[in-house]
């Protein structure tokens, strides 16, 4: 570690809920929002349904749970175009602020990872693309499915920014800078204000970047945050490639960083 990574400080860990909050399990939320999908005559994909069952009790907790919930949405051999519908679901707990601000932070980002996957491969492995454009022309079905429904999920979850704990506004600048949440960058900007001079500042920096699609904005961020101790360039990808897919998959990694070990820990 250098002088310059040095001189950044930590800072505490991320705020979630209030004191004395007792948050609901992850479970019950999930079987609830399924439940009230079934009941509106809302669409929900088969592979979801499996949590109304008795046999999913035996997930010890919340993170435990995390992990399969996780795995469609983010491995190529588990996505078909009815991924999507999970995504909607995973939005749905969100929205209903029950389960607790980390585990929703988990799921936020997770969002925001599912809905960029074409773009964060561009970094890691280029194939020469011009534009986001061009790189989003060439998604598989399953990936633009996934991406078109979290984008649409998006406002519903940014709406309830100044209601949210530390952790989710945090969690809510990755998915704003996912999925174009111009109409957050101030409150990005804000809360990245209260660490300045801090590797939560400069992923936060990167987040407002890619929110307000700001090409000059985000080539000094991503200078700044080279000096982020958990800087890992492999995340970053292939200088050559994309600014925004670079920036997006470093995003995606600090981020996971950050809000990881509050759920997984």
């Amino acid at each position: 570690m250098d002088d310059v990574t040095l001189r950044f400080s930590s800072p505490p860990a991320l705020a979630g809920d209030e004191p004395g909050k007792t948050a609901a399990p992850l479970l019950d939320r999930l079987r609830i929002a399924i439940s009230r999908r079934l009941a509106a005559d809302l669409p929900v994909p088969a592979s979801m349904m499996q949590w109304l069952d008795e046999e999913m009790d035996v997930f010890a907790d919340d993170s435990e749970l995390l992990g399969d919930l996780f795995d469609p949405l983010l491995h190529a051999h588990a996505l078909d175009t009815a991924t999507a519908g999970a995504a909607v679901l995973l939005a749905d707990v969100v929205v209903d602020g029950r389960a607790s601000a980390a585990v929703r932070a988990a799921l936020t980002v997770t969002l925001a990872e599912a809905a960029t996957a074409a773009l964060r491969e561009e970094a890691l492995d280029p194939h020469g693309f011009v534009s986001i454009e061009a790189v989003l022309r060439r998604q598989t079905a399953s990936q633009r499915a996934v991406r078109e429904a979290v984008r649409e999920q998006a406002p519903r979850l940014l709406a309830q920014w100044d209601e949210e704990p530390e952790v989710m506004q945090f969690a809510l600048a990755v998915l704003a800078a996912a999925c174009a949440g111009t109409a957050v960058v101030s409150r990005i900007a804000s809360l990245a204000a209260v660490w300045p001079e801090s590797p939560r500042a400069a992923t936060l920096a990167l987040a407002c970047a890619l929110a307000a699609d700001d090409e000059e904005a985000l080539t000094g961020a991503l200078g700044e945050t080279v000096r982020h101790p958990d800087y890992n360039p492999d995340a970053q990808g292939d200088p050559e490639a994309l600014l925004q897919s670079q920036g997006l998959s470093l995003l995606i990694d600090l981020a996971q960083q950050e809000v990881g070990p509050l759920v997984f820990d």
